[in-house]
């Protein structure tokens, strides 16, 4: 006779490599932005990607707990489990949704973006067919060069969707900036005129979308003439903002207002002892020139921990800063334990965060890495457990 398997839960004690996600910490970024709109400017926010890998469901019902209108998703699978989660807040698909899945679309009760006549039509017939009205944004390319109808053909397009299909309402229109975090904001400033341009020769034909939206996390922070109706933030509101450029009529300083929600640990598995000329680690990357110390973390590529980072990254171990020593492998990661001689199995590594006075955020490994934080944070893999602080939600 068998029995059920009883599947303890994980925690910081029993995991080999974890991340921690402080949903308050989310809150209060949300709060801090929400200081910098206009009262009348709502925030959409940007939860795709596994909600830049701090966890999709907890993250969005903390953020719609915050105050924010709505999520922003890049797929209907996205959508689903937000909605089998029941989480009912207005979720926004940003990216063009595939051909045969306007039907889903409408179950789900998301508002998809637009972007060709063909799938305005589709989504139209599928909203008709459940006997609804579907509220849709139409996206805009204004220099991205990605989806988006053109700005010279949208006028056309969003006065047919307004004018002809009867199961579809025109909630929103959207464009997205290329460049809105660099240094140089001629070309944000280029595409918010196109966009600008647009919107005023829609009203002249009498159409204005109720939700406009332009601005990122970056131009939500550094350019007040971006955020309109709606602001559509991602990697500010997780608290890494380190790779956007400061100024900006809206006085963007860069400073530590958003604090970075996730942190991610490893445990170390054991420590040996390197002689003069030992190696380590696939390809005999590192070689030791003398007596060493070697503690091997429970943590590697296959988590999302980026080989890049082979004999060239570190971590924090006991409040200090120490290297990475050899190649990454899929499943763990060596680093110097020298300075350590009493160092034990079981102790934790911090790969992002901090540990004393020290602290290593998502960018440092992002530049070691020669990855964008957005890289790293989206790496982090499912088989790392999320952690949540201050609350049971898993």
């Amino acid at each position: 006779m068998s029995s059920r398997l009883t599947v303890p839960p994980v925690t910081s004690d029993t995991a080999r490599t974890w991340v921690e996600v402080d949903l308050g910490r989310i809150a209060a970024n949300v709060g801090a932005l929400r200081k910098r709109l206009p009262d009348d400017t709502s925030i959409l926010m940007t939860v795709k990607a596994d909600a830049y890998g701090h966890g999709l469901v907890a993250v969005s019902r903390a953020a719609l707990e915050a105050g924010v209108w709505g999520l922003g998703v890049a797929a209907l699978s996205e959508a689903r489990i937000l909605r089998r989660e029941r989480i009912d807040g207005p979720i926004v698909c940003l990216m063009p949704i595939l051909p045969g899945e306007a039907a889903d679309a409408v179950a789900l009760d998301v508002v998809p973006a637009v972007t060709t006549w063909e799938q305005a039509e589709a989504l139209a017939a599928a909203a008709r067919s459940a006997g609804r009205r579907l509220p849709v944004h139409v996206e805009v390319d204004t220099g991205m060069g990605r989806a988006g109808v053109r700005d010279e053909d949208a006028a056309a397009l969003v006065l047919r969707i307004h004018n002809e299909l009867q199961g579809l309402i025109l909630d929103g229109i959207f464009t997205h900036f290329a460049s809105a975090d660099e240094a140089d904001s001629s070309f944000t400033e280029h595409q918010l005129d196109r966009f600008d341009a647009l919107l005023e020769a829609l009203a002249d034909r009498g159409v204005r979308p109720a939700r406009v939206h332009a601005a990122n996390s970056a131009a939500a922070l550094r350019f007040r003439r971006a955020a309109r109706a709606v602001v559509r933030p991602g990697i500010a509101l997780y608290g890494a903002t380190g790779e956007i450029a400061t100024g900006g009529d809206a006085g963007w300083r860069g400073d530590d207002v958003f604090e970075p929600a996730l942190s991610w640990h490893a445990r170390v598995v054991t420590v040996k002892t390197l002689a003069a000329g030992d190696a380590v680690s696939y390809h005999r990357r590192y070689v030791a020139a003398g007596a060493e110390r070697i503690a091997v973390l429970a943590v590697g590529y296959g988590d999302g921990w980026p080989f890049p980072l082979s004999n060239r990254g570190h971590v924090l171990l006991r409040g200090r800063s120490t290297p990475i020593r050899g190649a990454v492998c899929m499943d763990l990661t060596m680093v110097d334990a020298t300075p350590f001689p009493d160092l034990e199995a079981g102790e934790v590594a911090t790969l992002i965060g901090r540990q004393g006075e020290e602290r290593q955020g998502v960018e440092d490994v992002g530049r070691e890495a020669g990855l964008m934080s957005y890289a790293v944070l989206t790496g982090i893999g499912s088989r790392v457990p999320r952690l949540y602080l201050g609350t049971d939600r898993t």
